[in-house]
């Protein structure tokens, strides 16, 4: 059942409201009311699943456990513009453009209509990060280091003034380096494989595509993102793991304490806290037992 604007908060369950509807489908979100305290911090996440699978419903581990640390957790579905093609080197670098574009769009619209909606959601909205997992770690960090804005300014639009608090990144990438800069920075908590052969650590192709297929794309992952704003001086964590391949994607679903941590005590954009970790791998076997 969807719900437009009428929540009952008192519920402490997941609830399916409906943000916008494009093309004919419905897109929604499952709302996490915070279970403790009076905190109005909030996180709004893009599940992964290359772009052409995933749901919000297998994020529920995630979003229950941190709504019984006392956070409002919106959980989005969005257009998965590759279903059907999945999202390889034979997928067209254009059409996979266009699959990251869309997914950047409904993680904004999600947001403004929660943003619209605060206090019906007991959210702050100073206080909203943004998190994602594999594709939607990509979605997430085009959303706030974005190439496709200044083409679209109204569709990218949010609330005047508006500006995450932070973001919370599971192995993803962005598009253009160069946009990662002190205008654009909000603290970073960053986990990524240094093996990873989907999403690259450093700067590689996507999915380490030949030059010569049709969906060769650069991305600059986690580790050239870090190293981007430790030398602007910007806030910025990562926990890489070595020889770790894209399972640390599902980071999400161990790093309870590391999240909770990250947001309650978010240092100031510019603070020029920089935080290397570099796990093992029985660092992250270990991860959240």
């Amino acid at each position: 059942m969807f719900l437009s604007c009428h929540i009952n908060v008192e519920a402490q369950v997941s609830e399916r409201v409906s943000y916008k509807t494009v093309d004919g489908e419905e897109l929604y979100f499952d709302y996490y009311p915070a279970k403790i305290g009076d905190s109005q911090k909030s996180i709004v996440f893009v599940h992964g699943g290359g772009f052409s699978g995933g749901s919000p419903k297998n994020q529920a581990p995630f979003a229950e456990e941190m709504q019984k640390r006392g956070y409002n957790v919106f959980v989005i579905s969005y257009r998965l513009y590759a279903k059907g093609h999945g999202f390889g080197c034979d997928f067209p670098t254009p059409e996979k453009l266009k699959a990251i574009r869309y997914a950047a769009e409904d993680a904004v619209s999600a947001t403004r209509y929660i943003v619209e909606h605060a206090e019906a959601y007991q959210v702050d909205p100073d206080e909203i990060y943004l998190a994602g997992s594999s594709a939607g770690a990509e979605a997430i960090l085009q959303v706030l280091f974005n190439p496709f804005k200044s083409s679209m300014p109204d569709v990218f639009y949010i609330a005047e003034g508006f500006k995450f608090k932070g973001a919370m990144s599971f192995a993803g990438a962005v598009l253009d380096l160069r946009l990662v800069n002190r205008e654009n920075w909000v603290p970073l908590l960053l986990y990524h494989g240094s093996n990873d052969q989907l999403v690259p650590y450093e700067t590689a192709p996507h999915h380490f595509c030949p030059g010569t297929s049709p969906g060769y794309m650069m991305l600059f992952g986690s580790m050239s993102i870090f190293e981007k704003a430790k030398s602007l001086g910007l806030s910025v964590e990562l926990h890489a793991y070595r020889d770790g391949g894209h399972e640390i994607s599902s980071a999400m679903f161990r790093a309870f304490d590391e999240m909770d941590d990250f947001i309650k005590n978010t240092p100031a954009t510019e603070s020029d806290e920089a935080w290397y970790y570099l796990h093992d791998r029985s660092d992250w076997e270990n991860l959240g037992k």
